[in-house]
């Protein structure tokens, strides 16, 4: 009996998917290693069946829609808004410079 198993599940059901579904990919590949080294195994070899997918990997979260106020994509900071923007903030800051020498 596997320490996994001998403590009881208290998570939710994703959690129990998400450990079996491991529990059962660790089973298929160690079945696969040890079959692996005897070729008429190999041949006759019959993986575990279970209710998950083997190699399946879950779907990512979709994508969140932009809080209020900003534009939905990403910056791209070669782009000539971003040009002229940082022209701007670089004029500002050369300004504010020369005040603070003249001070």
């Amino acid at each position: 009996m596997t320490r996994v198993m001998d403590t009881p599940f208290l998570e939710d059901a994703q959690g129990r998917r998400r450990q079996s579904s491991r529990a059962t990919r660790h089973a298929v590949r160690s079945h696969l290693h040890v079959a692996s080294l005897d070729e008429e195994a190999l041949d006759d070899a019959v993986l575990p069946v279970v209710a998950h997918d083997v190699g399946r990997k879950p779907s990512s979260k979709p994508h969140e829609a932009p809080a209020p106020g900003r534009r939905g994509g990403f910056k791209v900071w070669k782009t000539a808004f971003w040009k002229r923007r940082r022209r701007l903030w670089h004029q500002r800051n050369v300004a504010e410079r020369a005040i603070g020498q003249l001070d």
